[in-house]
């Protein structure tokens, strides 16, 4: 099983002047595969991160692509040893 990092570096929305939960759907792709959607709801300014598991080929390139209805900004990276359950790609 391969690893993706998921980062979700800002989430929010704008309520007047302030800051307020906001509502995302990521779809993350390997290669042209998509092989995750995640719901994200929240808030934040400071990055976050969540390790997601798939059986697609190693080595492909990673993409995730969002809707939100606020602010969102996100990046995904393929990781080689997932921290959350140790599984090691290379073993």
């Amino acid at each position: 099983m391969n690893s993706i990092k998921l980062t979700v570096k800002r989430l929010y929305k704008l309520s007047g002047e302030r800051m307020v939960n906001a509502q995302a759907t990521a779809h993350v792709y390997v290669g042209e595969k998509r092989v995750v959607t995640e719901e994200i709801t929240g808030m934040t300014e400071s990055p976050v991160s969540k390790f997601l598991h798939h059986t697609e080929a190693q080595g492909q390139p990673v993409r995730v692509e969002w809707e939100c209805d606020g602010i969102a900004d996100m990046a995904v990276v393929e990781v080689q040893v997932c921290p959350c359950c140790q599984h090691n790609e290379l073993e």
